[in-house]
């Protein structure tokens, strides 16, 4: 299904073995060591100095002094590397973790190394690929009960989800109607995946529209809020006190891909 002209909005550099990092994400990682290395070469300029210049009064000694002064560098050389993970998993929008590269390296490491651990990571994936795939299985991991029970339908352009929320327990007791709190999660996750679906991008862009579903009531929630601007993929979404929604497209083969491919949907179209 050619789909490029909502699909393909947003240019997402890729990264592999071969190509390593943007002149922009080394000019980063670049400026990070540099400061890094010389707080690590001001630290071993002073562990030298007290290594070879015993100092002991009331106040302080050399022993204490080099204690305090490795547990500073251990913990810059955390730094250095949360720096440059962060970096690349804001501005990706992946899953990295820092923490088993601090316990791995000392302060020796480099960014080079870091990167090493990074692509490690991806699996296998390019930065656009995992992000893409974690965006998906994020969606279809929240839609396990409803795919269990074969709560989702797919009828022509319209997709269905039953179950998919929950009401307030005390709005329903005094007959407000809200989406309950616990539901703002599964809410952020659809938009997260319309956003992905709709302009390749890795951000939710339903502002607007999440907040009323999640801060209002009755009218301004139980209605069909449109969702396209160009007449294209998703128009809209209606949602129903009952915790059905529905999901509008502009065809039946942007139905189709939606659900199976961020909601795991494997059955046809009725």
């Amino acid at each position: 299904m050619e789909n490029n002209s909502i699909l393909n909005k947003f240019d997402i550099i890729e990264i592999n073995n071969n190509s390593r990092i943007t002149d922009y994400d080394q000019e980063f990682c670049e400026d990070q060591e540099k400061q890094y290395k010389e707080f690590i070469k001001f630290s071993d300029d002073y562990l030298s100095y007290l290594n070879y210049n015993s100092i002991s009064n009331k106040f302080f000694n050399s022993t204490n002094l080099i204690i305090e002064m490795d547990k500073t560098r251990d913990y810059q050389k955390n730094q250095f590397i949360s720096n440059i993970i962060n970096h690349f998993r804001d501005e990706y929008k992946v899953t990295l973790k820092d923490e088993p590269i601090q316990k791995k390296y000392n302060t020796d490491i480099t960014y080079n190394i870091i990167i090493d651990e990074i692509i490690e990571q991806l699996g296998g994936y390019t930065f656009k690929d995992k992000a893409e795939k974690e965006i998906k299985d994020t969606f279809k991991n929240c839609l396990e009960y409803n795919l269990k029970y074969n709560n989702i339908k797919l009828k022509k352009c319209k997709l269905t989800i039953e179950d998919f929320f929950q009401l307030d327990y005390w709005d329903i007791k005094y007959k407000k109607y809200t989406v309950g709190y616990n539901s703002d999660d599964k809410f952020y996750k659809l938009f997260k995946a319309l956003s992905h679906f709709m302009y390749r991008a890795n951000k939710m862009y339903f502002s607007r529209v999440y907040n009323t579903i999640t801060r209002e009531q009755n009218e301004q929630v139980f209605t069909t809020h449109n969702l396209s601007h160009s007449g294209q993929g998703a128009l809209s979404l209606k949602l129903y006190k009952n915790g059905k929604i529905d999901l509008e497209f502009s065809s039946v083969e942007y139905a189709q891909q939606f659900a199976k491919e961020y909601c795991g949907y494997i059955g046809g179209v009725n």
